[in-house]
């Protein structure tokens, strides 16, 4: 009797070995979903290579987007000309753009006059703006210790604030008077969409994502969504 109590038990441990031998050593059966059940990371953005016929206005109602937004977070001003091969960002659906930003109080655009534009962060200028010898500087790329505090250059309201394609993490504000001022390859941003920040706040920490290959803040002033000289605006430090 006492044999056969020990054999059953023999034969039902191998079958509890042969049906567990393919589960995860710190979890039970079946919790890790199948490759179709598991959910795809949403990315906040995406990049589109320009293809033979593609156009700006098709690729807005494909997207789902606006053509106002795909042309201002591409820095476009002619909607008629994009080249085959380039490569566009289309925006999330936490980008926003600025002329649908809601209107500023007479008290905070009176206060933002006044304060103009300081430094978000100090360090070298290793890239100017304008044209450069590989492509067109949209704004300045300032180097500086990784970590360091990125500070808000005038107080606004946080229009976008996540990861924006080759520029990294970055956070966009925008300003009375239709400015807005942009600050890319954050190592981590500190403010959400729809905060209100002052002036010299610290919004996110100099990083090195995006496409880029060593620790700098790319900052960026516009006006009516196209860029513009930061040195005209940013006060002497």
């Amino acid at each position: 009797m006492r044999k056969c109590i020990l054999s059953l038990m023999i034969i039902l441990g191998l079958l509890l070995l042969a049906g567990c031998g393919s589960c995860p050593l710190n979890g039970p059966c079946g919790s890790a979903p199948s490759a179709r059940q598991a959910t795809p990371a949403s990315h906040p953005y995406r990049i589109h290579v320009v293809k033979r016929g593609d156009t700006l206005w098709r690729l807005a109602k494909r997207y789902n987007i606006s053509l106002q937004d795909l042309m201002a977070v591409n820095h476009i001003q002619d909607p008629s000309h994009i080249s085959v091969g380039s490569r566009l960002i289309i925006p999330s659906r936490h980008y926003v753009h600025p002329n649908r930003v809601p209107s500023f109080s007479a008290s905070q655009t009176a206060k933002t006059r006044r304060e103009g534009f300081i430094w978000p962060v100090k360090g070298k200028i290793i890239t100017f703006f304008g044209k450069t010898k590989s492509k067109i500087s949209k704004g300045i790329v300032i180097l500086a210790p990784r970590g360091a505090d990125i500070r808000a250059a005038q107080s606004g309201k946080v229009i976008f604030s996540g990861n924006y394609g080759p520029f990294g993490h970055t956070v966009i504000l925008q300003h009375p008077d239709s400015f807005s001022t942009v600050y890319s390859h954050n190592q981590k941003n500190f403010v959400k969409v729809g905060q209100w920040v002052k002036q010299g706040q610290v919004i996110a920490t100099v990083g090195m994502t995006g496409h880029v290959t060593h620790p700098c803040l790319e900052f960026e002033i516009r006006k009516k969504s196209k860029a513009v000289d930061p040195l005209i605006y940013l006060r002497t430090p």
